[in-house]
């Protein structure tokens, strides 16, 4: 191996522990820059959600997001809006003008375990969704205490810094199951959550007696790792980007949440004969591989040339994420399962959701489906089987890596794409014995 590969490697390989699991849902192949499409002009062999592009000079390397429009008549038109989770903020401030211009928003968020139960289910099922709300408050409790040395004193302390699914997962946990606020007692070093039950009393019997997070089993080890900083986030910082649950604004009234509950995913997986652990723990970075990926990212954030040689790196296994999609249902056992309840099965939600908002008075003149765009050649098969066609597609720059901000690195990255594209065509020949 040359001295530029074993100075590479081990960062090539943890953005691979990285990014295929969080990143590789927003397949592409690499395709030559375009203008904004029409139906009469697209390229179907390129791919139509995600692309990569270099400037004629190759100073610039871009990740490139599509969104496309389909119509219908007597429809709303559908805008397919794809994201890539880590990007620049000038994308995220095109994206939001964007969707601000839409009359409505269906957008990716797994919701709340036990999500609409405060109006539905038995008072059995209402203090089973209280006491997983509970954990998941106590983890943000933990969570706060380690970054503050010291216990919070009300809610708004450990929401106030939250953004995007886990400040609307911690907003909706501080209700209990009927809908009750949840208090936060706190003596010393020692706090607890407490729900007064059915009748919002405290004491009580039965249903209306009280519910105790300290009636419970102690968070486990896995649940406290969780408590930290995702590992999109610091892989977002570490490059200079933004993650974008942290750029965009989730806050208009015509803005929806389109998805499955946490309870509902889980279920899917259990019943696919899979399990969500170790996602889960790579998303919220409690994995043993998130964590060994968050301390190189700590060298990485003090150095401009690793920090642009991982951009390269992350850019290009974007533009390879098709085959390393594949090659990951090959290698890893359950992969495919899992990738068919976080995709397929999500996207159903998206699709009831999008039917209902069709037939709202006044009805909507534009809904934009807001999700990574791996999801997005799902969603669009089943809107064609629907009547739906294709109409334009404009592309957003996700991510632009200014070569010449770091001095060779313009040499570099042809090297490190190169290195991508052989290591990907070994392990598919590898997987094809």
């Amino acid at each position: 191996m040359s001295p530029f590969a074993r100075r590479v490697a081990p960062f090539l390989a943890l953005l691979g522990v990285a990014a295929c699991p969080v990143l590789a849902q927003e397949g592409a192949k690499t395709a030559a820059p375009a203008a904004t499409q029409s139906a009469a002009s697209e390229n179907t062999s390129e791919n139509k959600y995600l692309r990569v592009s270099e400037s004629d000079d190759g100073s610039h390397l871009k990740l490139e997001i599509a969104v496309r429009t389909l119509t219908k008549p007597g429809a709303p038109d559908v805008q397919l809006v794809g994201v890539t989770h880590i990007g620049d903020k000038a994308y995220y401030d095109s994206l939001q003008k964007f969707l601000d211009e839409q009359s409505l928003v269906l957008f990716e968020g797994v919701k709340p375990s036990g999500a609409g139960a405060s109006s539905a289910g038995d008072d059995e099922a209402k203090a089973k969704v209280t006491r997983q709300r509970q954990r998941l408050l106590a983890v943000l409790v933990s969570r706060y205490r380690n970054e503050n040395h010291e216990l919070p004193t009300m809610w708004g302390e450990i929401l106030a810094p939250l953004h995007g699914s886990l400040a609307r997962l911690g907003q909706a946990a501080t209700s209990d199951g009927w809908g009750n606020p949840q208090e936060l007692k706190v003596e010393g070093d020692k706090f607890d959550i407490v729900s007064t039950g059915a009748d919002g009393e405290e004491g009580g019997e039965g249903a209306n007696a009280d519910i105790a997070f300290s009636s419970q089993k102690p968070l486990t080890q896995d649940e406290l790792a969780g408590a930290g900083e995702g590992i999109q986030t610091k892989l977002a910082h570490a490059l200079g980007l933004k993650f974008q649950l942290e750029a965009i604004d989730y806050s208009h009234a015509n803005w929806r949440n389109s998805d499955m509950s946490i309870d509902e995913v889980q279920k899917k997986l259990e019943e696919s004969g899979a399990s969500g652990d170790a996602l889960f723990k790579m998303l919220d970075g409690s994995s043993f591989a998130s964590k060994l990926v968050a301390f190189a990212l700590g060298f990485v954030e003090k150095n401009a040339e690793l920090s642009m040689m991982v951009k390269v790196m992350m850019i290009e296994v974007l533009s390879q994420a098709d085959d390393l999609a594949a090659l990951a249902g090959k290698q890893a056992k359950g992969m495919d399962v899992m990738m068919k309840v976080i995709v397929q099965d999500r996207n159903q939600e998206v699709l009831k959701d999008l039917a209902a908002a069709s037939k709202e008075q006044p009805t909507p003149k534009s809904i934009a489906l807001f999700y990574g765009a791996g999801h997005l050649p799902d969603l669009e098969q089943h809107l064609a089987d629907q009547g739906y066609t294709f109409a334009s597609t404009k592309w957003f720059t996700a991510i632009d890596a200014d070569l010449n901000s770091v001095p060779g690195m313009k040499a570099q990255a042809k090297q490190i794409r190169q290195m991508i594209q052989k290591q990907i065509e070994m392990q598919k020949k590898a997987a094809s014995k």
